[in-house]
């Protein structure tokens, strides 16, 4: 069920013992290290000051570590926490923001109800009537997996919450078809859900936290307020739909297995009253989860407070040792890392230095519409690379104006054009969702980088020249003075 996290990435699943990593890992490993002591030898580099560069090198060798799993993903997270305090690169405040970040209680939340579903069996129960409606063969459960991510995305505003809901059943749903775990059919299955509940939301105004900040930021610097049908016309119509249709294509392609789906030989049995419990609890945060937008109350928080009710004495269904004994915290350590390395990028402004440098050395200009498109979606990238991609409509957006300035777009078409990068990342530790879902179900990175790289060079050569035209027949992305 996820709850425990295999500190071997490497490693087969079933006692094995670490392989030797591939040679390109350990390449762009070697490269990211070089980079990362010349940032820190080399007095001046790149014109940047001693704390930027101090700042940049962590970075660099935090990216190397999350991108080639050259270590366990969680250990890559305590270096870079290491490092970021010994090189003094920010306060303990920001380093270690990740621990009281929003994101960690999800996880934690997530993995206590984790336990306790697979404990009272109630996620053999549910996927046990799911299988009675899905299709057999491999590719079309993938495709409808994703459908079922994408209705959720429009009935739950939180992405983080959709994973944490769709994850354990997913797991389930993979055992009960007879994927073993860590294969390669039950990845796909937990990366259908992922994917699918996550990177079509990008397209959907309130489904996705960089939504809403380009929403908030916006609206702050401009006075600019996006409507639903506008960004939802503009961005669904090529990215939403190039991901529902290409991704599970792709998964299809990349983790193919044969169901061999196993006799369900509990059918008959009446629901236990620890079941029942379980669902009311499940129930309830599902409601607060739809909900948010009226009350207030972050889906971290509905999560903490549903997982302690799994473990509060009479009317839990776990023990509370059991959160002591029988959790692993390696995913948590893994997303604090994540977050930390996003807030050291903001606080020390590493993130707006560079998008500045990269757009001072281009060549925005009026009528060169398709040039200026590839160079905002590419500075875009960079930024979510650096910052991850909830940080990058804060430094995207203060740009805006400067840009559209040199382009002749409207002001309203330089900040959508930065979204068209949010779903083609390259890097699982950019989109706060995949690290979840990645810590919930203990997926080896090297195999979700073959999807999100190869989805990343298709985004390059084919979604994003199909957004920019889609675009402009639209009237965007084009000099209107």
């Amino acid at each position: 069920m996820g709850v425990k996290f295999d500190v071997s990435e490497g490693a087969a699943r079933r006692g094995g013992a670490n392989p030797p990593m591939p040679t390109p890992s350990r390449a762009l490993f070697a490269v990211a290290v070089a980079v990362s002591g010349a940032l820190l030898l080399v007095p001046g580099i790149a014109g940047l000051n001693p704390q930027q560069a101090r700042t940049a090198a962590v970075v660099v060798l935090a990216i190397g570590l999350w991108s080639t799993a050259v270590i366990p993903a969680f250990l890559g997270s305590l270096v870079f926490l290491f490092a970021a305090m010994v090189l003094a690169v920010a306060p303990a405040s920001v380093v270690f923001s990740g621990f009281h970040s929003a994101a960690m209680w999800l996880v934690f939340g997530g993995l206590v109800l984790g336990l306790g579903v697979q404990r009272v069996g109630l996620d053999v129960r549910l996927v046990r009537n799911l299988l009675e409606h899905l299709p057999r063969g491999y590719l079309a459960l993938i495709y409808s997996i994703f459908a079922v991510g994408l209705v959720l995305a429009f009935v739950i505003p939180s992405a983080s919450g959709r994973v944490a809901i769709l994850v354990p059943i997913m797991l389930a749903l993979a055992g009960r078809l007879g994927f073993a775990e860590g294969s390669r059919g039950s990845t796909g299955l937990v990366l259908a859900a992922t994917m699918g509940t996550t990177v079509p939301a990008f397209s959907i105004l309130p489904a996705s936290v960089p939504n809403m900040a380009l929403y908030g930021a916006a609206e702050s610097a401009y006075g600019i307020q996006l409507t639903y049908g506008e960004y939802f016309a503009l961005n669904f119509s090529v990215l939403g739909v190039s991901a529902l249709v290409v991704q599970p294509l792709l998964i299809g392609l990349l983790f193919r297995d044969t169901p061999r789906p196993l006799e369900a030989r509990d059918a008959n049995l009446p629901w236990s009253w620890a079941e029942r419990r379980l669902l009311a609890i499940l129930l309830v945060a599902l409601v607060l989860w739809v909900t948010d937008t009226l009350h207030g109350v972050s889906p971290a928080w509905v999560a903490l407070g549903a997982a302690l009710l799994c473990v509060a004495p009479r009317i839990g269904l776990l023990p509370p040792a059991a959160v002591a004994r029988d959790i692993d915290y390696a995913p948590l350590l893994f997303l604090a890392g994540i977050v930390g390395l996003g807030a050291i990028a903001t606080h020390n402004g590493l993130g707006t230095l560079i998008a500045d440098r990269l757009l001072a050395v281009t060549a925005l200009a009026h009528g060169s519409d398709a040039a200026n498109f590839a160079t905002i979606a590419g500075i875009g990238v960079v930024v979510g690379i650096v910052t991850t991609m909830p940080a990058q409509p804060s430094i995207m957006v203060p740009l805006a104006q400067g840009m559209a300035d040199a382009t002749g777009w409207s002001l309203g078409a330089v900040l959508m054009a930065p979204v068209a990068t949010w779903s083609i990342f390259p890097f699982p530790y950019q989109v706060p969702p995949l690290v979840i879902a990645i810590a919930l179900a203990n997926l080896r990175i090297l195999e979700v980088l073959r999807l999100l790289i190869a989805y990343f060079v298709f985004g390059l050569l084919v979604t994003l020249p199909l957004h920019f035209f889609w675009g402009r027949w639209l009237g965007y992305f084009t000099a209107v003075r």
